[in-house]
């Protein structure tokens, strides 16, 4: 897992925005690793 940081531009012509957006990882190795764990 890494804390890369991804920029995306589009330029629609339609003037000036900005937005964040958050995701997750959900791979099939993330999946595999933490769905070893039991509460």
């Amino acid at each position: 897992i890494s804390n890369a940081e991804v920029f995306i531009r589009l330029d629609l012509g339609m003037g000036e925005a900005s937005t964040t957006m958050w995701t997750c990882d959900l791979s099939h190795d993330y999946v595999t690793i933490n769905g070893k764990y039991r509460t």
